[in-house]
């Protein structure tokens, strides 16, 4: 099959997008980060405890896969282990909450506000966009994910204490909530020095999780906060990834100031473009475990063709991507199939 050419750089192409401009093709963000690392011939451990592995990687999937953004994260354990939570890092998988920093959460008082540029492995995740932005933002668009303060939360305390709170402790969980904004505050002044673009995910608010009602008095008001500080700094848009079920939020979200909502495979690519296309540019939403990990590369072929097709004509913009982080073990060329279907099915004018 035919691949046409790239006729843009990804920064030219982001650029041109985010005006409003012809671009040659769909834009294409698969979610990629640490899960990646094996394919490096790294293991994750290595990458979570050093600035210069998390950069390489970076450099290493940009020049084999070229995608339309690059970028490190903070994980979603990463403001909590500043705070004080103890994470744990396996050789090779994902880290997880080991022990959180408040066993009680009437004690959120106890706590100050993370530094950035000294807790945690923050200082790490600054360090390595420094260097990703000196090696390729001439190139690409570098950007850097933060836990939403509800998803953050849940690693100070632990999620099961922390959605008891919604009920038995609510002004102690706003409490919780305060100090956690307070340190994505100081952490989005951090990157915004740098030069890099800002999104959140916040998958523990999801409606998978918490009713419409409790987002709408625990989550929501802090994203905006969060929200609201990267347009101050950047200037720029931001954007909120949100996993599993989330269409009853999607008004809500749309309150806190984002200009692109990135939905996870639960969800409908048609649905979210009749409902807040018109207003949002939405990202999604290819299966992350049945196809880009299981799945052939014509399986990925299919089921990207099928979500440019649903979405491509969404009146605020349609970037192709993964209904959340690809997993370890999928293979190099599932990704690359991702990219190759935006260039193929993608090219404008697309022809369905």
């Amino acid at each position: 099959m035919y691949i046409k050419p790239d006729q843009m750089t990804p920064k030219e192409r982001m650029e041109a997008f985010s005006k409003g401009e012809e671009i040659d093709r769909i834009l294409c963000m698969p979610q990629m980060g640490v899960t990646m690392a094996p394919l490096m011939g790294i293991t994750t451990h290595e990458y979570y405890h050093s600035a210069e592995r998390m950069a390489e990687l970076e450099m290493f999937l940009f020049n084999k896969i070229r995608p339309d953004s690059v970028g490190v994260g903070t994980t979603l354990r990463g403001v909590a282990e500043a705070l004080g939570s103890k994470v744990g890092y396996p050789e090779n998988g994902i880290s997880y909450l080991e022990e959180p920093v408040l066993k009680d959460i009437r004690e959120a008082d106890n706590l100050e506000p993370a530094d950035p540029y000294k807790d945690g492995k923050l200082p790490l995740c600054i360090k390595a966009l420094k260097i990703v932005k000196k090696e390729l933002g001439d190139l690409v668009d570098v950007g850097s994910d933060i836990a939403g303060p509800f998803s953050a939360a849940a690693a100070v305390v632990g999620t099961d204490k922390l959605l008891r709170a919604l009920i038995k402790y609510p002004k102690k969980l706003h409490t919780l909530l305060e100090i956690v904004t307070e340190s994505n505050l100081r952490i989005i002044e951090a990157f915004a020095d740098i030069g890099v673009g800002l999104c959140m995910s916040d998958p523990v608010a999801s409606s998978s999780l918490i009713s419409v009602k409790q987002f709408r008095e625990f989550a929501m008001p802090y994203e905006k906060k969060c929200i609201g500080k990267m347009r101050e700094l950047t200037g720029k848009g931001s954007s909120i990834h949100m996993c599993g079920k989330s269409k009853e939020i999607w008004e809500s979200l749309l309150e806190t100031g984002i200009t692109t909502l990135s939905i996870d495979n639960a969800e409908d690519m048609e649905e979210a473009k009749n409902l807040i296309g018109d207003r949002v540019c939405i990202v999604g939403n290819v299966k992350p475990v049945d196809t880009m990990k299981n799945g052939t590369v014509e399986d990925v072929m299919n089921e990207a063709r099928e979500c440019i097709n649903k979405a491509h004509d969404s009146k605020k913009g349609f970037i192709l991507s993964t209904g959340c982080q690809i997993p370890m073990g999928a293979p190099i060329e599932n990704i690359q199939a991702l990219m190759n279907a935006a260039k193929i099915y993608g090219s404008y004018p697309i022809k369905r």
